[in-house]
């Protein structure tokens, strides 16, 4: 790692500390929300925003960052320790968490629509998805909304699936791997398709939002105790995030700069992968119960799990 990249780091370290106390502090409506979030994740910029402008704080809410996770399952392994109350986490590790009663939550808003990208090499011939025949591409893991995507896309394609070969990687990892010539493309989450397009070490293939136009991505999820508890203080942090969200549209730069200062990215990496991303706090139940038949069709979800109506996984507030 370069000195310059692990400065980077370290303001990002300090400014999220910094972002945990500041908002602790400035409450005083009682139990401190326990926050978690994925490291460097730019679908979760809503979640630096309102920390940074004290969103959460002037909704009369309390929140600590508890914890950043490398992936969305490890989040939600903490939930189910007891040990955060709120995260910012994608919508298909906390639909399989629920499903097989990993941890107990409610999505409570929307964070992003779109924001994933198919990547190949600087220098592939690739002109459409089909061409990925006999290719080996990287997925961040079975069972994610990434893995649907590309599973989507070779449907469409009329390229079987089983003509693709799958490697599980981590995103860092993704890029690396493509530079070396280890794999042919991946499927990411932003800021890695953008980092690998501003770097020169590949280019985007096809977009998310032309495989599945609109799709969901990361969701806002709270523990179903807080739901039920404290409804009122989901209300207050629904409006902070949402609030957030607005602040993104009409700020553009200035979400750039808090999203730089969050993953320590450089400005062009960051305000090209927030493009390519929709930040939108509506729930959408219809195509939420789309991805939960895809985790049964392809048996992510364990047999033993009780069957769920795609409405439990929401909270309505009484």
């Amino acid at each position: 790692m370069s000195v310059r990249a692990a400065l980077l780091r370290l303001g990002a370290a300090i400014m999220l500390s910094t972002f945990g106390a500041s908002c602790a502090q400035q409450d005083t409506a009682g139990t401190v929300i326990r926050l978690g979030y994925l490291q460097n994740d730019l679908h979760h910029l809503p979640a630096f925003v309102a920390i940074e402008k004290n969103f959460f704080s002037d909704a009369g809410v309390a929140v600590r960052v508890a914890g950043v996770f490398k992936a969305g399952p490890e989040l939600m392994s903490a939930f189910g320790a007891r040990e955060l109350d709120l995260g910012y986490v994608g919508q298909a590790p906390a639909t399989a968490a629920v499903l097989n009663n990993v941890a107990d939550v409610k999505f409570i808003a929307q964070v992003n629509r779109e924001g994933s990208s198919i990547v190949v090499g600087r220098d592939s011939r690739a002109a459409s998805f089909a061409d990925l025949s006999g290719t080996s591409v990287a997925i961040p893991g079975h069972a994610t909304m990434q893995d649907f995507l590309l599973r989507r896309a070779a449907a469409r394609a009329g390229l079987p699936f089983d003509k693709l070969r799958i490697i599980v990687l981590k995103p860092p990892e993704m890029l690396q791997a493509l530079s070396l010539r280890q794999i042919d493309a991946f499927i990411a989450w932003e800021p890695y398709p953008a980092q690998a397009a501003v770097s020169g070490v590949g280019k985007t293939l096809l977009a998310s939002r032309d495989i599945w136009p609109h799709h969901p991505c990361c969701v806002l999820v709270a523990s179903a105790a807080l739901c039920r508890e404290r409804p009122d203080t989901i209300q207050k942090i629904q409006a902070a995030h949402r609030r957030a969200c607005a602040f993104i549209s009409e700020h553009f730069e200035e979400s750039v700069a808090i999203g730089v200062r969050a993953t320590g990215m450089p400005r062009d990496t960051v305000a090209a992968g927030m493009h390519a991303i929709d930040y939108h706090a509506g729930l959408d139940r219809e195509q939420a119960g789309e991805f939960v038949a895809f985790l049964k069709d392809l048996r992510y979800i364990q047999s033993r799990a009780p069957e769920r109506r795609t409405d439990d996984f929401f909270h309505d507030p009484q």
